[in-house]
């Protein structure tokens, strides 16, 4: 069987409905994890303040921040002002408690490009004195080295806003943002380092976007490439007993020398990239198996192993769900003694090792687990190559008319997160909040509508699991 399963049922769930603030914000505790948009403490709704804040002003937006939230005499939650160079230059606009959402907006469009300089870069000198003082408000944790304003200097704002709205797929821009914090335990300068990292590495180093877009079609003459899907040394099925995708590993199929390195970094970012499309917020991350069934020397590569963990650690953060390495032979062991100190603390607590199918429950339910590790699931991987049908869609109307959607949503978005970081009442916060994420769905939803403009067809469009005419996900059933 191509692309299917006797023992799973198909659920088909819809990314068109918008959720109303209800159904959004009731329980959000138990639907959404901690750190996320819809489940933050004061400290760190702050630390997310700081970084869009200093976002937005590198992007050419006049923003103030207030100072952290604080406890009145009766226990509410009051905020102050920071006496900062950029709240000091802009007395003229700054906000009171007292000032009404709708003159707040009046004076919105007025930010646009209030400290951009002529050439588009911004002085390095001024971003740091910006920083330094929003970043001294106590509990809050800020490394205000050089290290985050020179990972900047060389970047153009508006180069760099438009880097970051082409990262964002089908999650929400709260919550992309939100992995690099977490990853970096709430430090907002460490954060925005990773973050600026990751757009050049992405639109510089690796052009994942392009590959991503084009995918296997555009490979079709690379035979290095090729032969990954091939041989499906990687492909994603099923769900683990959270609910997160599995890819499952085999490097069985592996020999170094079948392909050049290049190859394999494009065939691991489009795996990566595919992933993404499995996720369904609240559930925000993959899991994978490494399937290690008759695993040798000859099959070992450094090489892509390196890479990958590259990928989840600096690029891909708070990706990765759980690791299982799966039937690890003896030659494994000296393996991975080298391997393990590659990994940082996090990484390396995700990891399981598990020996039978007894081991694999413990983590995913068997009728995910494929036939061949003991499991119920009896899809058979076979390779269905692209087609000229598998093009994206020519440009028409519609495309014109969902991308200047898209254009109006982020400005909306960009003008919610202004008034919701120089919020100074918590009524006014959580309004602007709550409004934010909101429209981070129907931006969410937007790219869905966009995808087949986007971006060509992909082996899981073809095996059933993507249909992108409707705008909506398939994926076997883990009830």
């Amino acid at each position: 069987m191509n692309g299917t399963s006797s023992s799973s049922s198909k659920t088909k769930v819809s990314r068109n409905h918008i959720p109303s603030s209800a159904e959004l914000f009731s329980d959000n505790e138990t639907r959404y994890p901690k750190g996320r948009v819809e489940n933050l403490t004061a400290d760190q709704e702050y630390v997310l303040k700081e970084v869009w804040g200093y976002l937005l002003k590198f992007w050419g937006y006049d923003v103030v921040l207030p100072q952290k939230y604080k406890s009145s005499d009766n226990g509410s939650p009051v905020i102050h002002r920071t006496n900062t160079v950029n709240s000091i230059k802009s007395n003229s606009t700054a906000r009171t408690s007292s000032t009404s959402s709708g003159s707040s907006k009046k004076k919105f469009m007025s930010r646009f490009g209030g400290n951009k300089k002529k050439n588009g870069h911004h002085n390095v000198d001024e971003l740091t004195r910006q920083v330094s003082q929003l970043s001294t408000e106590p509990g809050v944790s800020v490394n205000t080295d050089m290290a985050i304003h020179n990972s900047f200097k060389n970047m153009k704002g508006e180069q760099v806003k438009q880097d970051f709205w082409k990262f964002l797929r089908h999650d929400t821009p709260d919550n992309l943002v939100l992995r690099f914090v977490r990853a970096r335990k709430w430090n907002a300068d460490k954060s925005l380092m990773m973050l600026a990292n990751t757009l050049h590495w992405r639109v510089h180093e690796t052009k994942v976007d392009k590959i991503f877009e084009g995918n296997e079609l555009a490979f079709i003459d690379k035979d290095g490439v090729m032969l990954q899907f091939d041989k499906g040394k990687a492909y994603i099925r099923g769900y683990d007993l959270k609910g997160k995708p599995i890819v499952i590993v085999r490097p069985r199929f592996h020999h170094s020398s079948d392909q050049n390195e290049e190859d394999m970094q494009t065939f691991i970012l489009l795996v990566i990239e595919y992933a993404r499309l499995f996720l369904n917020e609240p559930v925000d991350s993959a899991s994978i198996i490494f399937d290690l069934t008759d695993f040798s020397m000859a099959n070992m590569d450094y090489a892509p192993v390196k890479f990958m963990v590259k990928c989840f650690e600096a690029h891909y953060p708070e990706s990765l769900g759980t690791l299982l390495i799966h039937k690890a032979p003896w030659v494994f062991g000296g393996i991975w003694s080298i391997i393990k100190n590659w990994l940082d603390p996090v990484v390396a607590s995700k990891i399981n090792f598990t020996k039978n199918l007894k081991d694999l429950q413990k983590f995913v339910d068997i009728k995910h687990i494929p036939k061949e590790l003991g499991g119920n699931d009896t899809f058979n991987y076979k390779y269905i190559k692209p087609s000229e049908k598998d093009k994206r869609l020519a440009s028409d109307a519609c495309k014109t008319e969902l991308l200047q959607e898209r254009e109006e949503l982020i400005a909306k978005f960009i003008e919610s997160t202004i008034l919701w970081v120089e919020s100074t009442e918590k009524s006014d916060n959580d309004r602007y909040r709550k409004e934010k994420i909101l429209i981070g769905r129907q931006l969410s939803n937007n790219y869905i509508a966009l995808w087949p403009y986007l971006v060509n067809k992909t082996i899981y469009h073809r095996f059933g699991y993507l249909e992108l005419q409707e705008f909506e996900i398939f994926y076997d059933s883990i009830d």
